[in-house]
């Protein structure tokens, strides 16, 4: 009776180790796969500042732009990335108040993931030296809006090759520059930097 005990007890320890650890990789990747569809937002550092730019993440797009417009652009739940119309932003332009100026995507067509980037209701000079945790080598399409071109850089801190997308503007694939991205600036008119 002893030993039928112990056995039914180690029977029982493997089955609850079993379910814990298929419960743990489970949540593991479903961890990973919603860090892969954030819509991210946070604002642009001026071009020369040391500043790490902070992301805020939400489960929507339409809630990343409501977070980047500081509540100018409210769009229904629904709405899917890469949706958004440069008019619709640069209607929110407006002195004092906050813009989208680029949008990063990390799918081709303006779909997947996406990083909002934000500034002053002008355009001005904007750079991020070393892309955001998680967007070093991921950017596959961009838009730009609020009067701002921007450039990317293959390397960090603004070095090697680069690509660069018009004012109001987008570019639905990056070619060779697909999945290259390492830092990142806006100006008024390309190429920046």
């Amino acid at each position: 009776m002893g030993r039928r005990f112990v056995l039914l007890m180690s029977a029982a320890a493997i089955i609850v180790y079993g379910s814990t650890a298929t419960a743990g990789a489970t949540v593991a990747r479903t961890a990973s796969a919603t860090t892969r569809y954030h819509y991210c937002t946070s604002a642009a550092p001026p071009l020369g500042s040391t500043r790490v730019p902070v992301a805020t993440c939400f489960a929507t797009f339409a809630q990343a732009v409501r977070a980047a417009t500081h509540d100018g652009l409210r769009l229904p739940a629904s709405t899917r990335s890469g949706s958004i119309t440069p008019d619709q932003i640069n209607a929110l332009a407006t002195p004092g108040s906050s813009v989208v100026i680029g949008i990063d995507y990390s799918d081709s067509y303006y779909s997947g993931s996406s990083y909002l980037w934000s500034a002053a209701a002008d355009c001005g000079y904007y750079g991020i030296a070393v892309m955001p945790s998680g967007w070093n080598d991921v950017v596959s399409s961009v838009q730009t809006y609020g009067g701002c071109a921007s450039t990317l850089f293959w390397n960090s801190y603004y070095g090697g090759s680069t690509t660069s997308i018009g004012r109001n503007s987008g570019r639905a694939t990056l070619g060779t520059f697909n999945d290259e991205t390492s830092s990142q600036q806006w100006c008024p008119a390309a190429p920046c930097g």
